[in-house]
């Protein structure tokens, strides 16, 4: 069943990026502030309806336990948005994939998770053109070298923390047993957060909706970040976090083809042989597990 929840949050995380590049011209640290504000809010609202009984259940010594992972994701999610902001989507995306790495070696190396020597060599090469298939065309335009070096350090920052928030996310999980209750918990925490932020730099406004820019994109991404969130976790429960991450860097795939079809954005036919890989390597990867 895990695979089923991994090709779904695969799915909606390839037109997440999408609506997120739609909304991208907004101030980075509103779009951060405001982003992570209605994704927990909406978490927080469904859950709540879903399973009313986790208000109940929740205690301090659980806050404190997954503090660390709700601000290494905020952080990411921060570090994501300003490297959309700063550089161009199709490099910054291909960087972004690399937390696929960290996970799959955090998988391997912290949680203990069982690998095979073929899984590795169809996880390097999936990696591998996902990487290759956001490089920047030939043709393409040049940005401003400061913003170019800019938002690659910023797209580093979100390997980084999403690579280890996903590893903990998997340790939450295994441990409660319960996807929605670690979900909860983050939404609270990251809700509280952001007011507890918000009072202390008296930066109230960046919750004001009325001042983003492309609303109704910007509301799409955090539907899908939600679902898509949501989805990993259920995924998390039974499988592998390693393979979780690197079968979810095929998400490019679905971004890319979105692209030309809502954006009408060309693609060449070296990428849509790449895209053909990237498929054959997921293919490969849900067989062997």
């Amino acid at each position: 069943m895990w695979l089923y929840y991994c090709l779904l949050s695969t799915v909606i995380s390839g037109f997440t990026a999408i609506a997120l590049k739609k909304c991208s011209q907004n101030e980075q640290k509103r779009m951060a502030i405001m982003g992570l504000f209605c994704y927990n809010l909406i978490l927080f609202v469904v859950i709540l309806i879903v399973k009313p009984q986790f208000i109940f259940q929740l205690n301090l010594k659980n806050i404190l336990e997954m503090f660390l992972g709700v601000f290494l994701q905020s952080t990411g999610f921060f570090c994501a948005i300003s490297s959309v902001k700063y550089g161009k989507v199709a490099i910054t995306s291909s960087i972004k994939k690399c937390n696929a790495v960290v996970i799959f070696l955090l998988g391997i190396i912290i949680l203990r998770e069982d690998f095979s020597i073929l899984q590795i060599i169809i996880s390097a090469l999936l990696v591998f053109l996902t990487i290759m298939i956001g490089r920047q065309e030939n043709g393409e335009t040049q940005i401003d070298k400061k913003l170019r070096k800019k938002s690659i350090l910023y797209a580093y920052g979100y390997v980084i923390c999403n690579g280890i928030s996903k590893v903990l996310s998997k340790v939450y999980v295994t441990q409660f047993q319960e996807p929605l209750y670690v979900v909860f918990n983050y939404a609270i925490i990251a809700i509280i957060g952001i007011l507890i932020y918000c009072t202390f730099t008296k930066g109230w406004d960046y919750l004001n909706f009325k001042k983003i820019n492309a609303k109704k994109y910007f509301l799409l991404q955090s539907i899908c970040d939600t679902s898509s969130s949501v989805f990993t976790r259920f995924a998390m429960l039974d499988g592998n976090v390693s393979v979780i991450s690197v079968m979810e860097t095929s998400s490019i795939v679905i971004t890319i083809l979105a692209s030309r079809l809502i954006l009408k954005e060309k693609i060449t036919w070296q990428k849509y042989i790449m895209i053909l890989g990237i498929f054959l390597c997921v293919l490969t990867l849900a067989i062997i597990k």
